[in-house]
């Protein structure tokens, strides 16, 4: 095969360990818009039914922003002091005077910061949980992207299975993320700096963010369309986040409009009776058209990176897998060949010879010729020991007829030994 267009250096390594996860591993490359499109081409309800299931995985996080959230209006003031300066903060004895509300005012903030601290934290592993959800509708979104037609339950737990261990790393990736944008948020107002110094220390922490969302969605993209380990996964969604950064960075830029929609539409109905309204679209639909743009985009980095070097791997194999084999066979004919000449000399220097029972040593028959022998069967009502008996007595008679002049004593007389049914 051809060396033209396959990568070398750095990014070369990306995918040099992958396998095909299916058929579609390696399939043909349509455009990003074509993707996105058939992702959502006859897969509208299906699509729901996802987005479903990925608010229960979102159900630990959704569930621990309530609570923190109605816990938060006390956060500044769960610490005892001995008095109260009614400014809605506690202040401890030894603060009076002119100072007295400042005093007050930074305390409450530092108990914010505790607050924020700790409700974040919690927020990272919730997040993780979240990111298994999110990793499953990736790979469904794959499925959908070729126009296959899947069983939801069934192919969102198969999900489940393949891009587990990737899901978490990103999700828990992304809380701690989210940890140091509300970190820098919080720190800001403790200490006081000014607005403009705030502002760029937050775009300084959300880049952080959006490289860190980026990295997950190569982590599931991987896992949901090749086999391979998980510190190749982990490496070759490193080296693609920056070997596609423009691409990745206008997929991110999508995203970020469609989360900023969400919030446009929670501070337009917020106050209402459909202020749940924008988060139920944005479970519903809008993290499957993340997943739809990044899994679009990926496809294209995968086609760039990693195809072409795992169709000639592929090709390798099977080329020595069929020239294996064919050594095989003929190994094996040849061991046929030797094994059956050999058995035809054995027979030419070695002929089987014929053994005449009747003409063994001592006259004696085989015993199982002997066994085989029927036994004779009587004679006029006399076995055969009777008539050798008889042979034996007739034989002495004769010689005592013809012996000396002697009397024959009465054995002449042979009509004792006739058959009585003669």
């Amino acid at each position: 095969m051809s060396n033209e267009g396959v990568k070398t250096g750095l990014f070369g390594k990306i995918g040099s360990g992958a396998a095909r996860r299916d058929e579609y591993t390696t399939a043909q490359r349509m455009g990003a818009w074509t993707a996105f499109k058939s992702m959502w081409s006859g897969h509208f309800t299906k699509a729901l039914i996802v987005g479903f299931f990925t608010m229960i995985m979102c159900a630990p996080a959704v569930a621990w922003v309530i609570v923190s959230g109605s816990l938060s209006g006390a956060a500044g003031t769960i610490a005892p002091y001995n008095i109260f300066d009614g400014a809605g903060y506690p202040s401890p004895w030894f603060v009076g005077g002119e100072y007295g509300m400042q005093a007050a005012v930074g305390i409450g903030n530092l108990l914010y910061y505790d607050a924020a601290l700790f409700r974040y934290s919690i927020l990272i592993p919730c997040i993780a949980v979240a990111g298994v959800g999110l990793g499953a509708m990736t790979y469904i979104a794959r499925l959908h992207m070729y126009g296959e037609q899947v069983k939801v339950l069934r192919a969102y737990f198969r999900g489940i299975a393949a891009t587990w261990a990737q899901g978490l790393t990103g999700g828990a990736l992304c809380g701690a993320g989210v940890f140091l944008v509300m970190l820098t948020y919080y720190s800001f107002d403790l200490h006081g700096y000014p607005v403009v110094g705030k502002v760029f220390a937050l775009i300084g922490a959300i880049l952080p963010l959006v490289f860190l969302g980026i990295f997950s969605f190569y982590l599931v993209t991987l896992a949901s369309t090749y086999k391979t380990s998980y510190p190749r996964t982990l490496r070759d969604a490193l080296l693609l986040t920056f070997a596609y950064f423009p691409k990745n960075m206008l997929a991110a830029l999508i995203s970020g409009a469609l989360i900023g929609l969400m919030f446009l539409l929670q501070l337009l109905f917020g106050s209402s009776q459909l202020g749940m309204l924008p988060w139920l679209i944005m479970f519903f639909l809008g993290f499957y058209a993340i997943v739809s743009v990044f899994v679009a985009v990926s496809q294209g980095a995968f086609a760039k990176y990693i195809t072409e070097g795992l169709i000639e791997r592929e090709t390798k194999l099977k080329n020595e897998q069929f020239y294996a084999a064919k050594r095989e066979r003929k190994l094996q004919m040849k061991k046929a060949a030797e094994e059956s000449g050999a058995a035809v000399k054995e027979t030419k220097k070695q002929p089987a010879r014929y053994v005449n029972p009747k003409k063994k040593k001592g006259g004696k028959p085989h015993k199982e010729e002997a066994e085989q022998t029927p036994a004779p069967e009587p004679v006029g009502g006399y076995t055969a020991k009777e008539l050798a008996k008889m042979e034996e007595d007739r034989r002495k008679v004769a010689e005592l007829s013809s012996g000396g002049g002697k009397e024959a004593s009465g054995l002449e007389d042979l009509s004792v030994y006739t058959d009585d049914g003669d």
